[in-house]
């Protein structure tokens, strides 16, 4: 009758071991520290249940790190509003590499939760959401949108 109870403990504490060291695995921004403050914002919401997000994530670690140079940030929201040690364990496991912003921050942003997943609003750099992108996105799309919006410059005039 122990054993199962040294099982589980052992079980309890290697998951809060790995909790402990994921949530140091993931750079920790705040809505008003995460690179993008007072800059352009591409602000993805994802669930580790959606189909959708898991697809549009390799493409969104790909876009975060091009378009830093260009002084617009990616950062990521738990649609389900997790505690912060599983939202980080579930990013990590879906390999999502830009910041995820815990639930205050997402608050100070001041975005509705949208109804359809996956779901990605531009901000300006005074916080305004200037667009909605409903459903998964392409690399191409985004920067669409951005290019449209005046935060990106259009590289075919150049």
């Amino acid at each position: 009758m122990n054993a199962p109870k040294r099982g589980v403990s052992r079980l309890t504490a290697l998951s809060m071991l790995l909790v402990a060291v994921v949530g140091f695995s993931l750079p920790a921004f705040s809505a008003d520290d995460a690179p993008g403050t007072d800059k352009w914002r591409v602000v993805n919401y994802w669930s580790e249940w959606c189909a959708p997000c898991r697809i549009e994530i390799p493409m969104l670690n790909a876009l975060s790190l091009e378009l830093v140079a260009q002084g617009v940030a990616v950062v990521g929201v738990n649609f389900d509003e997790d505690p912060r040690a599983l939202t980080l364990e579930i990013a990590e496991e879906l390999e999502i590499k830009f910041p995820v912003l815990t639930n205050e921050e997402v608050a100070r942003l001041g975005l509705r939760p949208p109804d359809v997943l996956p779901t990605t609003y531009l901000l300006s750099p005074d916080g305004e959401a200037v667009a909605k992108l409903i459903g998964m996105q392409t690399d191409a799309e985004i920067r669409e949108q951005l290019l449209m919006k005046g935060a990106l410059l259009d590289e075919a005039k150049d």
